[in-house]
């Protein structure tokens, strides 16, 4: 019998490790979303009359980093049924979550 090849240990890509750490805080930002809706609403509505009485410039850079979940803000803030805003809300984080799924390189 032979011995079992011995393989040095994997590293992880710095690339991988964004990929996971993106998608964790995709995935945390969307629970808080959600954690916020059925407990305070109001903390919405106090984030999304924070965020658009911010100088254009900073509006601006805080929608540049928190597009996703400011683009949910502004859905719940619209005079849409709750149904439909909850609905979409769904949508777009689901598609989120998805898009930031980490996947395997194809080569």
């Amino acid at each position: 019998m032979s011995a079992p090849a011995i393989q040095p240990p994997r590293r992880l890509r710095p690339a991988r490790v964004f990929a996971d750490g993106s998608f964790a805080i995709m995935v945390a930002g969307w629970l808080a979303f959600a954690c916020a809706l059925l407990a305070s609403q109001d903390t919405l509505a106090d984030v999304w009359t924070w965020v658009v009485g911010l100088p254009l410039v900073l509006e601006l850079a805080v929608w540049l980093v928190g597009f996703p979940f400011l683009l949910g803000l502004a859905i719940w803030d619209a005079s849409w049924d709750e149904t439909v805003r909850v609905v979409a809300i769904a949508v777009v984080a689901f598609a989120y979550v998805l898009m930031f799924l980490p996947r395997e390189r194809s080569r």
